[in-house]
């Protein structure tokens, strides 16, 4: 699903990607979305390691949250 978005960024770098969008033969919205895309792969790639559920692979602060007593909160507890 595709979302409409507005970004802010300083006018020296927007000329820069319009100026890429023109060399590539695609409007700046597509090249914008090609870099977002491209961001998000290497932020998800870059995710924290993930602990071993009871069902399922999930992420410690999903864990730390569903049960905020369990022993394992106490090691990341700050005094």
């Amino acid at each position: 699903m595709l979302r409409r978005t507005t970004v802010t960024a300083e006018a020296d770098d927007l000329a820069v990607l319009k100026q890429e969008a023109r060399r590539r033969q695609v409007s700046l919205s597509v090249l914008l979305g090609k870099t977002v895309a491209a961001e998000a792969a290497t932020i998800r790639a870059g995710r924290r390691p993930r602990i071993e559920g009871v069902r399922r692979p999930v992420g410690i602060a999903q864990v730390m949250e569903e049960d905020p007593e369990a022993p394992h909160r106490s090691c990341f507890r700050i005094p």
